[in-house]
């Protein structure tokens, strides 16, 4: 097969360890746009991302050559590490939720997770 073509839209939703509120909301800013970075260097895109002091929300798409668990533990190590270097004492939790969205309902994703 020379060509590979895949539309792999999920909602990915995981939370701090014990569910504690660490992620002030003058931060959450910045780590919303550093997981967009993570995806954009390991060939991912983050099309939306959100979320509150103890979970967030990602919509990504998946292109075929990538393992759904292996982005989401690239997410996670990588920013996990980012607050930690930024004087967080920080963890996710073990595992995440993940939900296929529609090309039909990706507008509407976009605005819950804004939202």
């Amino acid at each position: 097969m020379s060509h590979s073509y895949s539309q792999n839209h999920l909602h990915i939703v995981f939370s701090t360890k014990d569910r504690q509120k660490l992620i002030e909301p003058t931060m959450q800013p910045k780590l919303w746009s550093y997981m967009a970075g993570i995806g954009r260097n390991h060939g991912f895109l983050v099309l939306a991302h959100g979320g509150m002091e103890d979970h967030v929300h990602l919509l990504i798409q998946l292109p075929p050559v990538l393992a759904l668990a292996k982005a989401i533990s690239v997410v996670k190590s990588n920013s996990s590490g980012w607050m930690n270097d930024h004087g967080m004492k920080f963890n996710w939790q073990e595992g995440y939720g993940a939900f296929s969205v529609s090309a039909s309902n990706l507008a509407v994703m976009e605005r819950y997770i804004a939202n």
